[in-house]
């Protein structure tokens, strides 16, 4: 066991979290790698991590398909890895169903594991936090679609909504005990999950106003501010990283609004 500060990482065996899992050991944090069914990726990450910094990443396994046994999991871990003082939920998956044919079981799994086993984490965290009278930091990821609705995401949007609002209760509850909960809500980002390989290339989108998708490491950039000490203030915050998609939400119908008023106006012939 080391005596650095340790960060569990969810779904950190590619995407968001394999970057954040980088920059937070780039910090000097030792960080354990949690995946579900990468374990070749995660086991290939820790390796890369420890050539270049020495025993700080550790592969952990967690499935998040079962939020029941999410609170001995976080325990088992304590257990076999010792002292963990931050925690980020990054794991979750997309889901894109048709609103008339939503499936149950497609359903609790999209919410087991976007929002159950995530908020459950964070309670186990909290509680082990409070015992260990020490503080703690934890940022759950959640995304713009927490806010802004998209055809086909009521599923993922209902579990990025709620985990965005539960969140923020845990804050509430949690800031006089010195553990300080935030969010990351990214836009689209370069990743397998949307589609994109290759993590650093550039990915025009003419609709985001600044022209492209964003890339994991800016993300991942923002949690390890978040989970550092010079956020100390920062709480029940969601930070949006989406390149001002959000500010652009009614640019269009305002483009065409604009148009008619000028052509009735006689602006516009």
């Amino acid at each position: 066991m080391s005596d650095r500060p340790t960060a569990l990482v969810t779904g950190a065996s590619s995407g968001i979290g394999e970057a954040i899992a980088w920059r937070l050991a780039q910090n000097g944090l030792r960080v354990l790698v949690g995946y579900n069914t990468g374990h070749e990726r995660a086991q290939n990450l820790c390796e890369a991590i420890n050539s270049k910094r020495k025993n700080l990443a550790l592969p952990v396994p967690i499935d998040l398909r079962k939020p029941y046994e999410i609170a001995s999991c976080f325990s088992d871990i304590i257990a076999h890895h010792g002292p963990i003082k931050y925690l980020v939920n990054n794991a979750g998956i997309n889901d894109r169903s048709p609103g008339t044919t939503l499936d149950p079981e497609r359903l609790r799994e999209v919410l087991a594991i976007n929002l159950e086993s995530p908020l459950l984490l964070s309670s186990a965290a909290g509680r082990y936090f409070m015992e260990q009278g020490l503080g703690g930091s934890i940022v759950n990821i959640t995304s713009v679609h927490d806010r802004i609705p998209i055809s086909g995401g009521a599923l993922y949007c209902a579990s990025k909504g709620g985990l965005a609002v539960a969140s923020r209760a845990l804050a509430l509850e949690f800031a006089p005990h010195g553990i300080r909960v935030n969010l990351v809500a990214p836009g689209e980002t370069a990743t397998p999950m949307n589609g994109i390989m290759n993590k650093e290339s550039y990915v025009s989108r003419p609709a985001i106003p600044c022209g492209r998708a964003g890339r994991p490491s800016e993300i991942a950039n923002v949690v390890a501010w978040l989970l550092s000490s010079e956020a100390s203030y920062t709480v029940g915050a969601t930070l949006y990283i989406d390149g001002g998609l959000m500010l652009a939400a009614a640019e269009e119908n305002a483009k065409s609004a604009s148009q008619y008023v000028y052509k009735q106006s006689g602006r516009i012939s």
